[in-house]
C-alpha cells in the first residue's frame, strides 16, 4: 500500500486536526467550602499539567487442567496526579495541606472530634471533593468531560529548592477517587447528576 501524506492529512483535518493535550481545563472542587475552599478560576489556572483518567479491570487467574486462565476481576482506578505552578502566596497548596488536616488530621497527630467522620455527613463533615477535566477543541469548544467523584488528596509532592535554578517552582498533587464519568460538551446527559459509574 502506498504512502499518501495527502490522504493522511485530509483524513486527520476530518478529524479537527487531533486533539491537543494543550488545550483542556481543571476544576477541582471540595465538597465542604465551609473547611476547604475549592480552586478559584485563577487557580485553576496553575494548574499546568493533568490527566484525562485511565480505567483498569484487573486480570483474575482461575486455575484449571494445569493452566491458568483470565477472568475479569475488580475495576481499579489510578492515583489522579496534577502538576501545579506554586504562586507566592502557595494558595494552592495551603488549600490542599487543609483539605489532608481535615481528613486525617494535623500534622503533629493531634485532631479533632470532626476530621474526617463519615457519621457527620449530614452536618457536613465529609470531605470528598470532584474534579472535572475537560478537553477543548482548537477552535475552544467543549469536546469531552471527564468528571472523578469522591475525589480527596493522597499526596503533596515535594517542591525542590535550588540556588543554581531560575525556574518556577512546581509540585504535583496525586488524588484518589471512586469512579469518573465521561461525556461530550454536546451531550444532554448530565456528567454531575446521577453519572453512570464507569
Amino acid at each position: 500500500m502506498a504512502f499518501s501524506a495527502t490522504k493522511f492529512k485530509g483524513n486527520l483535518s476530518k478529524a479537527g486536526g487531533g486533539a491537543r493535550p494543550a488545550l483542556y481545563s481543571v476544576k477541582i472542587n471540595s465538597a465542604n467550602p465551609s473547611v476547604v475552599s475549592s480552586l478559584t478560576s485563577a487557580e485553576t489556572l496553575l494548574v499546568k499539567a493533568a490527566a484525562l483518567p485511565a480505567s483498569n479491570i484487573a486480570p483474575l487467574a482461575v486455575n484449571y487442567a494445569g493452566r491458568a486462565y483470565k477472568w475479569q476481576g475488580f475495576r481499579t482506578y489510578d492515583v489522579w496526579n496534577v502538576t501545579v505552578i506554586n504562586d507566592e502566596n502557595f494558595s494552592i497548596r495551603n488549600k490542599m495541606m487543609e483539605w489532608m488536616r481535615a481528613l486525617s488530621g494535623k500534622m503533629d497527630g493531634t485532631r479533632n472530634g470532626t476530621y474526617g467522620d463519615p457519621s457527620k455527613t449530614g452536618s457536613g463533615e465529609w470531605y470528598d471533593g470532584d474534579a472535572t477535566v475537560t478537553q477543548l477543541g482548537v477552535d475552544g469548544t467543549v469536546k469531552q468531560n471527564y468528571t472523578l467523584y469522591n475525589l480527596w488528596p493522597t499526596e503533596l509532592g515535594e517542591i525542590a529548592m535550588d540556588w543554581s535554578s531560575d525556574i518556577m517552582e512546581e509540585y504535583t498533587i496525586g488524588f484518589c477517587y471512586d469512579y469518573w464519568s465521561q461525556g461530550t460538551g454536546t451531550s444532554t446527559q448530565s456528567n454531575t447528576s446521577a453519572p453512570p459509574n464507569y
